[in-house]
C-alpha cells in the first residue's frame, strides 16, 4: 500500500514538472471524458423525460387494453363482472374500467359543454397522472351525492377557479332538459398542450350514474386498461384472448396499447452518440501516447539513475504508467463534474421538464463511473506503451547518453 502511495505521489511530481507538455492532450481527455458523461446523463435524463410524456398519454410499460367488439345481450353492470373476474384470475390488481359520457357545465360565461372521463382510482398511476391541485379520485368518491370531478386546467379556469372541494358547480344534461346536477372539484391536472384541447374532466366511473340524464343502465364500460409485467404481457395477453374471445357479453379484443422509448429508436441513437464521445476520447488518448513518448526519451538518464540504485524494471514499468492514469483520472473527474454541473443546469431541466418530465431524475451514477472508467481506461492504455519502452532503457546507455 505504501508503494502504491508513493507511486502516486510520484506521478503527481511528474505532472507537475512535465504539465505544459501534457495539458493540451488532458484538455482533450476531459473534453472526451465530458461529452461521454454528458451524453449517459442526458441520454438517461431525456430518456426518463420522453418515457414520461409516453406514459402520459399511452400509459406506463406494459399496459394492455380489453376492448368489447359487441355481440353480446348483458348489462353493462354483468359485463363488468364477467371481465373483471378473468383478470382477478390472472393476479392483475393494477386495472381500471373506462367509460365515456358528455355533459354541460355553467361558467360564468355561459353554458359550455364538457368531456367526462369515468375511470377507477388506479387509472391515475397508470398513465402518471397528478393533480397539479387538490386530490386524485378515491373509492370513497364512488358513493358521494354530488359528483367528485378532477378537471383539466382549461375547464378549472373556465369555471371561474372555484374552491376544490367545497364549492359547488353546475351541471346539464345534454339536451338542456334532463335536469340539473351539483359537482364539486377535487383536483386540478398540471396544464398539458397535448391533451387540453377542451373541457375535460374525470370521476369514478361507479359515479357516472349520477351525472344529468345517466342511469345505472346506461353507463357502459367503453373499455378496460391493465397494467402488467412487459416480460409477462404476451402470455396475459394470450390467456385473456383465448378466455373472452366468446361470453355472454360477446367478444373482446386484446392488445398492447403502450410503447416505451427503445420502440421509436431512441436507444439507437443514444448508443451512436456515445460511440462517436468514445471515439473523441480515443483520439485524446493517442496524444496523450505521443506526449509520453516524447517525456520518456527526455528522461532517459533520470530513468538509467533510478535503475543504477536498485529500482526494478517493475517499479519503473509502474511509476510510468501511474503518471499516464493519474493524469487522465484528473482530466476525467474535471470532465465529470462539469457534465453533472451542466446536465443539473436549471435551464437543462427546464427543457427536460417541457419535454414532459414530472419526476426529475438524479445524475446517473452509471454516467459518472462510466466516465471515471473510460478516463481510466484511456490512462493505461496511453501510459503501457511508454512504460513498457522506459524497462528495456539499458542502464549503461541511460547514464552515457
Amino acid at each position: 500500500m505504501t508503494g502504491f502511495i508513493a507511486s502516486i505521489v510520484e506521478a503527481l511530481g511528474e505532472l507537475r514538472v512535465n504539465k505544459g507538455r501534457i495539458l493540451l492532450s488532458l484538455i482533450g481527455v476531459a473534453f472526451s471524458v465530458f461529452a461521454l458523461t454528458a451524453v449517459l446523463g442526458a441520454g438517461g435524463m431525456l430518456s426518463s423525460a420522453l418515457e414520461q410524456s409516453f406514459e402520459r398519454t399511452g400509459g406506463r410499460d406494459k399496459i394492455l387494453t380489453v376492448y368489447p367488439s359487441g355481440g353480446g345481450e348483458v348489462t353493462g353492470a354483468e359485463q363488468d363482472e364477467l371481465v373483471l373476474e378473468q383478470v382477478d384470475r390472472l393476479g392483475i390488481d393494477q386495472r381500471s374500467r373506462k367509460a365515456y359520457a358528455s355533459t354541460r357545465v355553467q361558467t360564468p360565461q355561459g353554458v359550455r359543454n364538457a368531456e367526462v372521463t369515468g375511470v377507477d382510482p388506479a387509472y391515475a398511476g397508470m398513465y402518471r397522472m397528478q393533480p397539479e391541485e387538490g386530490r386524485w379520485i378515491a373509492d370513497s368518491d364512488r358513493s358521494r351525492l354530488a359528483p367528485a370531478l378532477v378537471v383539466n386546467q382549461p375547464m378549472y379556469e373556465a369555471l371561474g377557479r372555484p374552491a376544490l372541494g367545497s364549492e359547488p358547480v353546475t351541471l346539464y344534461g345534454e339536451s338542456g332538459t334532463q335536469g340539473t346536477e351539483q359537482a364539486v372539484i377535487i383536483g386540478v391536472l398540471p396544464a398539458d398542450e397535448m391533451t387540453d384541447y377542451g373541457l375535460m374532466a374525470y370521476m369514478a366511473v361507479d359515479a357516472m350514474d349520477t351525472l344529468p340524464g345517466m342511469t345505472e343502465e346506461s353507463v357502459r364500460t367503453s373499455e378496460y386498461v391493465l397494467w402488467v409485467p412487459p416480460e409477462q404481457s404476451d402470455e396475459i395477453m394470450d390467456r385473456l384472448a383465448t378466455a373472452l374471445r366468446d361470453t355472454p357479453a360477446g367478444s373482446f379484443d386484446v392488445f398492447p396499447s403502450s410503447f416505451s422509448v427503445d420502440d421509436i429508436g431512441f436507444g439507437v441513437l443514444r448508443n451512436a452518440i456515445v460511440v462517436v464521445a468514445l471515439l473523441v476520447l480515443l483520439l485524446g488518448g493517442m496524444g496523450l501516447v505521443n506526449i509520453s513518448l516524447v517525456t520518456v526519451r527526455y528522461r532517459v538518464r533520470e530513468i538509467g539513475i533510478r535503475r543504477s540504485y536498485g529500482a526494478t524494471g517493475g517499479r519503473i514499468f509502474f511509476g510510468v504508467l501511474m503518471e499516464s492514469v493519474v493524469a487522465t483520472v484528473v482530466a476525467g473527474a474535471v470532465g465529470v463534474a462539469g457534465a453533472v454541473a451542466l446536465v443539473k443546469a436549471p435551464f437543462v431541466t427546464s427543457a427536460f421538464e417541457n419535454l414532459g418530465l414530472v419526476d426529475v431524475p438524479p445524475f446517473p451514477i452509471s454516467a459518472v463511473l462510466a466516465g471515471l472508467i473510460a478516463a481510466t481506461a484511456v490512462g493505461v492504455l496511453a501510459g503501457a506503451l511508454p512504460a513498457l519502452i522506459a524497462t528495456r532503457i539499458r542502464v549503461i546507455d541511460a547514464i552515457r547518453s
